[in-house]
């Protein structure tokens, strides 16, 4: 009878330390907050150049500038190498419908 008491206070122990959660805490734990972004992909004319404009929501691009490293718009080969450009800075990238050149992006706030 002992072990059985035993046995049954070992696995009930977990199940009372979840119940004595508040139901926010375990929305707090599970809901990770997400940073969202816009990414429209400008080709260069007849080129296969292309330039990027990121609205990332948190620096102002209201004319639509196209993204600049060291005063400079950053010029990319091709879509391809936009799109491994944003992936590397975390971006996971999903395309809307519709529009071939705008993406909506999504990575964990940091």
């Amino acid at each position: 009878m002992r072990r059985r008491f035993l046995s049954l206070l070992l696995v009930l122990a977990p199940l009372s330390a979840a119940l004595a959660q508040t139901p926010s805490e375990v929305l707090a734990a599970s809901a990770t907050p997400f940073h969202y972004g816009v990414a429209y992909i400008n080709p260069s004319g007849t080129l296969s150049n292309c330039k990027l404009i990121l609205i990332d929501g948190v620096t102002p691009n209201p004319k639509l500038k196209n993204y600049e490293e060291d005063g400079r718009d950053k010029i990319f080969v091709d879509q391809a190498a936009v799109l491994n450009f944003l992936a590397a800075q975390g971006w996971e990238i999903m395309p809307t419908g519709g529009e071939g050149h705008r993406y909506l992006l999504k990575r964990p706030r940091r």
